[in-house]
């Protein structure tokens, strides 16, 4: 499997425009031939397919928004800026992709301990409305 293609030079989310059109690269389907390197294909506008199955794995971008949250933080706002620098989110969409995140077993499966806070915070949430 090629390994994945990142961009020759990183470009900053505040340079791109707003957060609400990002959408990550898909990555190709196992078997499925990675586009030629001179060219990328367009990106997608909709939400890249998952695939399911026990040969599913987490992407890039799911694994660091893992190792991420595992870290313990003193104070809210250092977490905010660092959602900023290191992933190059907004805090907004972070959340929204780790929301997402804690429902898929491979989620649990790479990162147990992580996924059942996040996921007893929820329900916590949730029972006090």
């Amino acid at each position: 499997m090629p390994p994945p293609q990142r961009p020759a030079k990183p470009v900053s989310r505040a340079r791109q425009g707003g957060d609400d059109d990002f959408v990550p690269a898909p990555r190709p389907a196992r078997g499925e031939a990675a586009p030629p390197s001179g060219r990328e294909a367009p990106p997608k506008q909709a939400v890249p397919h998952r695939e399911s199955g026990p040969e599913s794995k987490l992407s890039a971008l799911e694994s660091r928004l893992l190792a991420f949250e595992a870290r313990w933080w003193r104070a809210s706002g250092a977490k905010t800026q660092a959602i900023s620098d290191e992933l190059e989110l907004t805090p907004e969409r972070y959340y929204q992709h780790l929301a997402r995140l804690i429902d898929h077993p491979e989620a649990a499966a790479e990162q147990p301990a992580v996924v059942r806070r996040l996921r007893a915070a929820r329900d916590e949430r949730r029972a006090e409305r």
